[in-house]
């Protein structure tokens, strides 16, 4: 098997194409040019040319491939390996994915490389990075302060609020966690960012 180019420009102005085996370089050659130093591991089975610059297109693109075909194109990518796609969090172990039980089907079974949940997505819970559906910055967020454990959630919350870029400041998040009802851990939730709130400095 060969090394696909994946283009990635839909989501980053100018970023390269990211490596995957494919066509062009068989896994076993594209870590061989790792060694080498001629490549960098973007994730799983993705890979950049030396000294590009990792985008959140690579990270999404790369979060993708490492996703068992059947469900990539039902499924979107959420919680913290989201945040790591914006840059806010270390790579996961496994890629988190979403899975709206409105659209379920059929059992997705087991899969080794992702954690898959079944949730409720709305309609502006979710964005394409290099075509990739991830979730919003906002809806990122709000799942890890509901779900994560305290120890990744907090950093989280503070890389995704401090990015000028995501447009979710720390308020926003609060106050969106307010207007939710009937949302399960939603007091804890609103504790935690109290909490995220008490790590920032003093104005």
């Amino acid at each position: 098997m060969a090394a696909n180019l994946v283009p990635a420009r839909s989501a980053a102005a100018g970023a390269s194409p990211v490596l995957l085996p494919g066509r062009l370089h068989t896994h076993n050659e594209l870590r061989a040019m790792r060694l080498d130093g001629l490549v960098e591991s973007v994730y799983g089975p993705a890979y950049l040319p030396a000294g590009r610059r990792v985008a959140a297109a690579h990270r999404a693109l790369a979060a993708r491939a490492a996703l068992p075909e059947p469900i990539r194109g039902k499924v979107v990518i959420g919680r913290l390996s989201a945040a790591w796609i914006y840059g806010c969090a270390p790579p996961p172990d496994k890629v988190t994915v979403l899975l709206d039980h409105r659209f379920r089907t059929t059992s997705q079974g087991r899969c080794r490389s992702a954690a898959v949940h079944e949730v409720t997505l709305g309609p502006l819970d979710a964005t394409s990075v290099a075509g990739v559906a991830v979730t919003t910055a906002l809806r990122t967020a709000l799942d890890i302060a509901l779900y994560v454990p305290e120890e990744s959630a907090v950093p989280a919350l503070l890389s995704l609020a401090a990015d000028h870029r995501l447009h979710c400041p720390l308020d926003y998040i609060r106050q969106a966690l307010q207007a939710r009802s009937r949302l399960p851990g939603k007091r804890q939730a609103l504790e935690r960012i109290e909490r995220v709130l008490g790590h920032l400095p003093q104005r």
